[in-house]
């Protein structure tokens, strides 16, 4: 018997790329239940759209719409390659955490990062794409790690060199807060 390939967690890699078709598929599965809804109700009743099964095809909108949404915002976004994962885990020693494919949503804006490695004082992030707005995401994603007290210095960069060099020369982690990585694998889309 052959072992089902396991859709990789958020943070890993591969993830974007197995959300982009998870998510399509769910969304489409929501709309045939309604259109299946509707078409039944239309059988049941000879052809007369009043009825409740209508109201309930249109209810199947919203969790539709919400499905949408989240292919909406991952479509624009690709895994990164295993070769490019596997140069950073290669600099990673200690307890350091590394996550990858990592798309973060605030209010305002829609936040891509190649990299996001946890040392033992420092969060460092590589942005996904050349148009990241560094500043609103030091911004952002400082001011959470403060407003839940932890006490991290936070790096991030559009460079790749710059930012291997950094991961290079970080003090290993000892040990890293299972409250930091799960708060941080929440924000995540």
């Amino acid at each position: 018997m052959k072992n089902k390939k396991e859709r990789p967690l958020r943070g890993q890699q591969g993830y974007l790329d197995t959300q982009k078709v998870y998510r399509i598929r769910k969304t489409l599965l929501y709309v045939l239940i309604g259109i299946g809804i509707f078409v039944l109700g239309l059988c049941l009743n000879k052809f007369e759209k009043t009825n409740i099964f209508t109201v309930i095809a249109v209810l199947t909108v919203l969790p539709a719409t919400k499905a949408l949404i989240g292919v909406i915002v991952v479509m624009p976004y690709r895994s990164l390659k295993e070769e490019r994962v596997q140069k950073v885990r290669e600099l990673l020693s200690g307890e350091d955490v590394m996550y990858t494919d990592m798309v973060f949503t605030s209010r305002e804006k829609i936040m891509f990062f190649a990299f996001l490695v946890i040392t033992q004082d420092e969060v460092l992030c590589l942005a996904g794409r050349e148009k990241e707005d560094t500043a609103y995401i030091e911004k952002y994603l400082g001011g959470e790690l403060k407003k839940r007290m932890f006490a991290k210095k936070l790096y991030i960069t559009k460079d790749e060199k710059k930012f291997l060099e950094r991961v290079a020369h970080s003090t290993p982690a000892q040990e890293v807060s299972e409250e930091l990585t799960s708060y941080l694998e929440s924000l995540m889309v």
